[in-house]
This record gives structure tokens, C-alpha cells and sequence, in this order.
């Protein structure tokens, strides 16, 4: 850990859990182009499901991040700067749907759908994907154990009672349709619901209904399709009682591919001290949340150990006019994008102390000249997070959201992913001949190259190994000896993830979108060195 502008001291501490307004659209970008889906693949309740394949689990821990389509705009993070070397699966945030109806809709058809990135075309023939969509698919098409997942809802739409429609029968059904459709066409391995939260047992056994109808609806999809690889159904749930006390926790269970735990917001700018945001136990913390009693509610009341994932959070919580942790404050301050709510790669803040507390697991920055304090999770202590999540048997962990995290040794997406050892390599899906894209139906115009990925656990690095490296660039030069047939590295060429070049006398991959950037080794370097040619 780099630590030029604070210090770092260890001492024991605690822990804390509530409601998640962390995984909420801005309201900045609530007006955006939205599009509601058609209902072609509506729902049959009497179609035999295929329930041994629905019920096929990981073949390693999952990695999951999510990633916001209004993220594109001031935060510049388009799909193409995910490092998916360090991910199984990938939370496309948010689609919406109606209060009434349950028609499922894109929030913004720009970002999602129509975005010409620097390699899309303006002159191809027939309708086709582009925007952050198409970018996800071809990260898929390079990574075959990268899967996607369209997710519905978070804290902006859930407050707005646009899930009130699960507790009639007809609305369930019409999302569903809906929802299939949106998948289809745009090329996703299954559907996230953030539903935050049901407010009544009603609503509870509604969510419970819509869960358990998508699956089986996902279900006859594949089959219809003659797949082999069945779609996933996962949840947002919440780590307080106000998040899971309304859930027929064992019912959903038998129908869910994985619950991720929203093991975060514990203490904010609602708090009456400032507190731990995300501890894992309970130790000395005020809020009377641990990650640790969310998840002992939720596998004592039926949940499966092996479908629970452990929700990490990119970013730190404020509190101003304080005198340290669990002391009174007055205000949260500004933000990297908000107030008050710092992304993890801002932190910690210059000038301040970061403090790990190993009794809670839990960790924050103090400037005791500015009085300002930040909880958030230090690499450490989502190591000891990752630890927790070998020992208790969990599928893995979560993150909120992908474009707050560090590069290199330090980021958490990494540090978790190392420390949970081999990951899932299940095969996603590339076949959509339902999709009304031409370019979705025709899989980008070319079969995908045969790869595989995994993550060292011997060192903090990230490595990936290619069997099959992608089509070369059509303006650059070939060489000979251990690397002949490769292309020479160009300046003037777009690369991204997996694809393979000769630079000064070695083989080259890179890590992730990329262009002008020379191959190097260095910490946030895009590309990795494989060899010597």
C-alpha cells in the first residue's frame, strides 16, 4: 500500500448494517432516453423448467462488480476500462420498470444502446447494438467465463415504488416477457433484481413470486433456445432488518442463482456518530449492524451458504466536525461525485491517519486538523473480508461500483480476487438468435476466440493466458522467431482485452481498452508481458 500523504496505525475495534442509498441512479441522469421492451417472450407458467440445470452452481468463487451505465459521462468509465481478469460476472445498473404495468425499460438508450465508441462503424448495414451493451458483449466474446447480467431497480427506483407491481400476478408476468426481451436483445446471462425494499410480508411473497417466475421462465428460454448453460436469477438484498425481515428467505433461495448481500451503509450522513460503514463483526461499533449477524439471519433462515455473496464497497462514507470515530459530527462534507461519498481510488485523503480495527474488521481515514473522518475498506482488510468468505463456505464477493476502484496491487477487486483463489470459468452466452440486432444475432460477425483466465494467488499481479489469440490489427507487421505470426504493436490501433502484440522483442497482452499507450511494465500498465520473442 502507498500511503505518500497518511499514516497508518493498528489498534482493536468493531462493527454495524442498514439501508443502501450507495447503489442509487443520480438524479442528474433520471431523465434520460428510455425505451420499454416488448413482451415476445412472454411467460408460460405450464412449460416444463429445467430445474437440474437451473440449480448448477459456480465451478469456482464468483467475483461480481457492478457497473453504471451514467458512469460513461463525468466519471469517463466505459466497459472497455474494466479489468475483467479479476471478474466473473459483471451488474449492468440500472434498467427500471412500471409501478403499474411492469413493463421492463432501459433508463438511457444512449449509453446503453447508441454510444459510437472509436471502433463502431456509422456506415454498417441493418440494426445493430452499439453503446456500453455492445462493449459488454465483446468483453464476453473475449473472456468466455465473463458473464453479464441486466440488473433492475437500486435505491432511486425501488424508493419510487416502481416495484409495487409484484403483488399482481398479470405485472409479473408482463416483466417478465419484458425483461427476457431486453436480455435477448442485447445479448445478457441473466437478470439482477435491487429491490430495496419490500416494505410488507405482501410484498415480500410478491418479490418471492417474481423470483421464482423468472426462473422458470429463464429456464424454458434456454431450453427453447437449446441451451446448456442455464440464465442466472440473482438479488440485491439488504444487511439490516429493514432488508430482509419481509423475505421468504428459504421459498426465494430455491430459485436464486446467488444473493448479493448489500453488506455496506451501515453508518452515513444519517448516523448520530460517525461509525463503521462496512464492518464485518460486531465489536465497539453504535450501529447495531454487522455483516456477520446479516449473513447468520439469512443462512439460519434457509439461505444457501454457497449462493451468498459478500458485498464490498468502492468507496468511503464522510463525516466533518468530529473528533474520531464514534464521536458526534456535524455534516459529511464533499465527495468525489457526491457529497459526503469518496471513491475508494480518492482515498485516503491527504494529510490523514488510516486506522484498521481487527476486532470489527473495518477500517477509516482521520485528519484530526480538518476533523474529518472516512470509513472505508482498506486492501487489508478486504483481504481478512476474503478469508471470511473461504472459511464460511460463501460463493464470493460483490462490489459497488467498478468505477471506484485503484489500479494495480491495490485494488480490491483484485486483492479479493487473489485471495479467494480459483474463480468460476462457467462458459457465458453468445448465442441470441431472438435479438432484433443484427450485429447480437450474428455474434459480432465472427465466432470468439478460444480463452482462458485466471488469477495468480502467488503474487499481486494479474496474469491471463490466451490459447487463441484474436484476429491482428490490419495495419501492423508481423515477425518471426517464438512469437511469429504475431502483430507488431501500432500506435495508431485500437486493442482490447486479450489481444496479443510484439513490442521490443516481446509478446504483449492487453488488459483492457487501449490505444497510443506504449507497452510497459508499470502499475496501471494496460498491457502485461507475457514473454520474449
Amino acid at each position: 500500500m502507498r500511503l505518500s500523504t497518511a499514516t497508518l496505525t493498528f489498534f482493536g475495534m468493531v462493527t454495524s448494517a442498514i439501508s443502501t442509498p450507495a447503489m442509487m441512479r443520480p438524479a442528474q441522469y433520471n431523465n434520460a432516453t428510455t425505451a420499454n421492451a416488448d413482451d415476445r417472450y412472454r411467460y408460460d407458467s405450464d412449460v416444463q423448467t429445467l430445474v437440474a440445470e437451473s440449480m448448477a452452481g459456480p465451478n469456482g468463487k464468483v467475483n461480481i462488480g457492478y457497473f453504471v451505465n451514467w458512469g460513461i459521462y463525468g466519471r469517463n468509465f466505459q466497459p472497455q476500462d474494466i479489468d475483467v481478469t479479476a471478474l466473473t460476472h459483471i451488474l449492468y445498473a440500472f434498467a427500471d420498470c412500471d409501478a403499474t404495468t411492469g413493463v421492463a425499460k432501459l433508463t438511457d438508450t444512449y449509453a446503453d444502446q447508441e454510444k459510437h465508441y472509436a471502433t463502431d462503424s456509422w456506415s454498417e448495414p441493418g440494426t445493430n447494438l452499439y453503446g456500453a451493451m455492445k462493449q459488454l458483449y465483446l468483453l464476453k466474446k473475449a473472456n468466455r467465463g465473463l458473464k453479464t447480467l441486466l440488473s433492475f431497480g437500486g435505491w432511486t427506483y425501488s424508493q419510487s415504488g416502481h416495484f409495487n407491481f409484484v403483488t399482481n400476478p398479470s405485472a409479473r408476468a408482463t416483466f417478465i416477457s419484458t425483461a427476457i426481451t431486453l436480455l435477448e436483445d442485447n445479448g445478457f446471462d441473466g437478470i439482477d433484481i435491487d429491490y430495496e425494499y419490500p416494505s410488507s410480508t405482501e410484498q415480500g411473497n410478491g418479490f418471492a413470486a417474481l423470483i421464482a417466475e423468472l426462473r422458470t421462465a429463464l429456464d424454458n428460454h434456454a431450453r427453447n433456445k437449446g441451451d446448456v448453460i442455464p440464465y442466472l436469477v440473482t438479488a440485491a438484498v439488504g444487511a439490516g432488518p429493514t432488508g430482509y425481515n419481509t423475505l421468504p428467505i428459504s421459498q426465494l433461495n430455491s430459485a436464486l442463482s446467488f444473493w448479493n448481500l448489500m453488506a455496506y451503509d451501515y453508518a452515513g450522513s444519517w448516523s448520530t456518530v460517525s461509525d463503521d460503514q462496512a464492518n464485518l463483526y460486531p465489536g465497539q461499533t453504535m450501529t447495531g449492524f454487522s455483516t456477520e449477524t446479516a449473513l447468520n439471519y439469512y443462512l439460519s433462515h434457509g439461505a444457501s451458504p454457497n449462493k451468498v455473496v459478500m458485498g464490498i464497497p468502492l468507496y468511503g462514507r464522510a463525516f466533518t466536525n468530529t473528533a474520531g470515530i464514534r464521536k458526534p459530527f456535524s455534516g459529511v462534507g464533499p465527495g468525489s461525485w457526491e457529497n459526503g461519498v469518496w471513491d475508494y481510488k480518492d482515498l485516503p485523503r491527504p494529510g490523514s491517519t488510516i486506522t484498521e480495527e481487527s476486532d470489527s474488521v473495518a477500517s477509516y481515514c482521520y485528519d484530526a486538523g480538518a476533523q474529518t473522518l472516512v470509513s472505508y475498506d482498506t486492501p487489508n482488510v478486504v483481504d481478512k473480508k476474503a478469508a471470511y468468505i473461504n472459511s464460511r463456505g460463501l460463493a464470493g464477493g460483490m462490489f459497488w461500483e467498478l468505477s471506484n476502484d485503484k489500479r494495480g496491487s491495490e485494488s480490491l477487486v483484485g486483492t479479493v480476487a487473489r485471495a479467494l483463489g480459483k474463480l468460476d470459468t462457467t462458459q457465458n452466452h453468445l448465442n441470441y438468435p431472438g435479438s432484433k440486432f443484427d450485429n447480437i444475432r450474428s455474434q459480432m460477425g465472427a465466432m470468439p476466440p478460444t480463452t482462458t483466465s485466471y488469477i495468480s494467488t502467488s503474487a499481486p499481479t494479474t496474469t491471463v493466458v490466451v490459447s487463441t489469440p484474436p484476429a491482428s490489427s490490419t495495419n501492423s507487421s508481423t515477425v518471426g522467431g517464438t512469437c511469429a505470426g504475431m502483430a507488431a504493436w501500432s500506435s495508431t490501433a485500437v486493442y482490447t482485452a486479450g489481444i496479443q502484440v510484439t513490442y521490443a522483442g516481446y509478446l504483449w497482452q492487453a488488459k483492457w481498452w487501449t490505444q497510443g499507450e506504449t507497452p510497459r511494465v508499470y502499475e496501471g500498465s494496460p498491457w502485461n508481458q507475457l514473454k520474449s520473442c
